[in-house]
């Protein structure tokens, strides 16, 4: 039995015509957004003893990462980038979008990087020399 030409189906079965890409293309589209979003209300079936709700305070990343900023200088400086880490904290949470979660830590660690580094206190130079004289630097 062969396939329409222009649905998802033949596709499959090796047609690479304009009508079956754009198929395809919208099934696939539509996949990714059921994965993303979770089952559709219509085919979920609600048992009352079964009901989680959401959690309503922050998920332990974003606690941590308010842990760790509460203690940084450079925090109160920098709201933009508290927020984005806070941010990205939340997306890290969310088990929902578990696919952008290693490209996420790598951002939320580079963030956090900043912020550090903002808070370090800065030696000027003649502070640095006095220091390697004192220690017996030098010749």
């Amino acid at each position: 039995m062969a396939a329409t030409h222009g649905t998802q189906r033949s596709y499959v079965a090796g047609c690479r015509c304009k009508d079956c890409k754009e198929a395809h293309r919208v099934a696939a589209r539509d996949y990714r957004e059921r994965r993303a979003n979770g089952p559709t209300p219509a085919s979920v079936v609600t048992i009352p003893s079964a009901v989680v709700s959401e959690p309503s305070g922050p998920g332990p990343v974003e606690s941590g990462v308010q842990a760790e900023i509460s203690g940084l200088a450079a925090a109160e400086l920098r709201p933009g980038v508290v927020a984005a880490a806070l941010a990205l904290a939340r997306v890290l949470d969310n088990p929902r979008v578990a696919s952008v979660h290693p490209p996420a830590v790598k951002v939320l660690v580079m963030v956090l990087d900043t912020l550090r580094k903002g808070s370090q206190r800065r030696r000027g130079g003649l502070e640095l020399v006095r220091q390697m004289t004192d220690k017996g630097g030098g010749a």
